[in-house]
């Protein structure tokens, strides 16, 4: 997982080792910021690569961080070249939710975790549960708690219930899901999706 987005953006160029190196080895402060920005973006990139080789998902924390360069739409270049590996895009990208909805409906390399985002705005939460719905499968949405407190964790829980509830529930009102596929989504956003993209964590639970 990386948490770059709260310390830089998130626009991060395929830069050649030889323009990594002039940064290795040297301390920080006698570094100017393009070359700071170079060797950080190199190793991105081979992290980046290496996710993919030994099939571990990469977790981003997008939006709401820096703002001025958290935008997930800076990714896109770097999820296009690497299709092997599996990005979570963290916070649903909040505020851009509606981006984060196309890059996974055009790459299905893409997840969308929406940690932290009920409790940011829960009104944004539930409709870009309702978008990301109409424009992707509903086995790459997942949720979070994203604390090692477990006040948090509930907390995060009966917040993200009762959210993808309203969403869902509003959907089956309107005609656009029976309620046995509600029900169904409900649980893959819950807990099936993120056993699937993640299976040692079966073992990790208390009970079935």
């Amino acid at each position: 997982k990386t948490t770059l987005a709260y310390q830089r953006t998130l626009d991060f160029q395929n830069v050649s080792k030889e323009r990594a190196a002039k940064a290795f080895g040297r301390p920080r402060n006698e570094l100017k910021p393009e070359e700071l920005k170079d060797f950080q973006d190199f190793v991105m990139w081979r992290l980046v690569e290496l996710s993919a080789k030994y099939e571990l998902p990469f977790q981003i924390h997008t939006g709401q961080a820096r703002i001025q360069g958290s935008n997930p739409m800076l990714l896109v270049d770097m999820i296009a070249a690497n299709p092997k590996t599996k990005f979570i895009l963290f916070h649903g990208g909040f505020p851009w939710v509606g981006e984060t909805g196309v890059i996974a409906m055009k790459y299905r390399n893409v997840w969308v975790d929406s940690v932290w985002l009920p409790q940011m705005s829960y009104t944004t939460a539930r409709r870009a549960y309702q978008e990301w719905l109409e424009v992707m499968p509903s086995d790459r949405i997942m949720w979070g708690a994203d604390t090692t407190q477990a006040e948090g964790i509930y907390a995060a829980t009966v917040w993200t219930r009762q959210c993808v509830s309203e969403a869902l529930a509003e959907k089956v009102d309107r005609g656009e899901l029976r309620e046995e596929q509600a029900l169904h989504i409900g649980r893959q956003i819950m807990r099936d999706n993120a056993l699937k993209l993640f299976p040692k964590l079966e073992r990790q639970l208390w009970k079935k």
